[in-house]
């Protein structure tokens, strides 16, 4: 009898367990989905719980994000881009978490720019996963073949000038490269000139356009000088990512907009570019960058079961270990108060871009995809007219009445 209680009790305990067990699932776009994967992989191997990670599609992730939630099917939590935070978060779409954030002994070290976007009306809606920041990336060795001074590099100005020098190299050889015809990279690769000028596109809650202003100005002219020049790689207007960093790696541009990604994809795939990075500078100095990436938030009115762990997770991935490992495979880690334990066995270039991300900007927006992604968008159209037309100042008046028109309509 004794021996049947025993086996009784030993079913009912693992019973017991496996229906305490919980699982949640998060959506993520493809870019970050590996990285998710295994921080959730080893999450798993040391839990009884598990993360489930779903990737979606980056495009889709908005529309098929907004349609689950409006029809009960959407997950416990959400790897998001940064930029769409404050939209949800006005739709009181996310679950509030403020207390946990402050929580963390580690909270002031957590990326400024994603817990901004992550906060609407005083609450916090997300914790940083992936971030990263825009940098300047340059061949050093056209550099001093051009005679030109690496620290020359701290002004836009100085940037127009070096790309000018560059291309007197050759003729299948360019100063200069952007991705000029995505309204993303423009503004992870752009705006960053503005706010080392100490200007902005945007007001502080995102609800006043400030297109019009002498960093906006100087910008535009600087950039469609250099392409009046013929410093500018052609395909800057036409070009993608990949095709940026495939004429930088074979040597036709010495000055490219990148992000803080391109140390980890250069020493990797192309040993033998010899480059370092800068940060971003305004037209006069200064130093700004975007921070990108994503924030995890939770779907609001999910149960306090799965909301535990999902901030147990949160917690997982915010210890040193993992936070190795976000380096290995992003650049960069989510904290930025460990960098002596991401980058001991990392490249000591990441570092530029590590530092800079402590003052990292990210325009705070509801109206992000219709401002500034739209093909037909205003800032598409006005660095259209304003570079690559030559006319700045029309660009900007156009821009502004279309910002201010989208801004009225859109405003929470």
């Amino acid at each position: 009898m004794k021996a049947v209680s025993l086996i009784s009790l030993a079913a009912l305990s693992v019973a017991t367990t496996a229906a305490s067990a919980e699982e949640v699932s998060i959506w993520v776009r493809t870019s970050t989905a590996p990285i998710l994967e295994e921080l959730a992989s080893r999450y798993n191997e040391s839990h009884d719980d598990t993360i489930d990670v779903v990737p979606v599609v980056a495009e889709q992730m908005v529309p098929k994000l907004g349609a689950a939630l409006a029809g009960g099917a959407a997950p416990a939590a959400v790897a998001m881009d940064l930029i769409y935070m404050p939209t949800f978060a006005a739709a009181g779409m996310l679950e509030d978490m403020t207390g946990f954030i402050d929580s963390l002994p580690y909270a002031d070290a957590l990326s400024p720019s994603h817990i901004r976007l992550g906060t609407y009306e005083g609450k916090k809606y997300g914790v940083p996963l992936t971030p990263d920041a825009s940098v300047i990336v340059y061949n050093t060795d056209m550099l001093a073949e051009a005679g030109v001074d690496p620290a020359s590099l701290e002004t836009l100005e100085g940037i127009k000038d070096a790309a000018i020098e560059i291309s007197a190299l050759g003729d299948d050889t360019y100063g200069f490269m952007y991705v000029g015809n995505s309204g993303s990279w423009m503004v992870y690769d752009f705006m960053p000139h503005i706010w080392a000028a100490g200007d902005d596109i945007l007001s502080e809650d995102g609800r006043t356009q400030t297109v019009d202003t002498p960093a906006m100005r100087e910008t535009l002219q600087l950039y469609a000088d250099m392409w009046a020049a013929g410093a500018t790689h052609p395909t800057t207007r036409s070009g993608n990512g990949n095709a940026a960093v495939e004429a930088f790696a074979s040597g036709q541009v010495g000055i490219l907009m990148s992000g803080s990604y391109i140390v980890n994809l250069l020493t990797a795939n192309y040993p033998d570019v010899a480059f370092n990075i800068a940060p971003i500078p305004g037209p006069d100095g200064g130093r700004a960058t975007f921070a990108g990436g994503d924030d995890v938030t939770m779907v609001k009115g999910i149960s306090d079961e799965k909301k535990a762990l999902v901030e147990d997770f949160i917690t997982f991935y915010l210890q040193p270990e993992q936070q190795v490992l976000i380096t290995e495979m992003s650049g960069m880690p989510s904290r930025t108060d460990i960098a002596d334990v991401a980058y001991a066995d990392f490249d000591e270039r990441n570092l530029i871009a590590y530092d800079v991300l402590k003052s990292g900007r990210t325009p705070y927006t509801y109206a992000n995809d219709e401002l500034f992604v739209s093909l037909t968008g205003p800032w598409l159209e006005m660095l259209e007219t304003g570079i690559f037309d030559g006319d700045v100042d029309g660009a900007i008046e156009t821009a502004s009445d279309r910002f201010e028109q989208i801004l009225k309509r859109t405003n929470p």
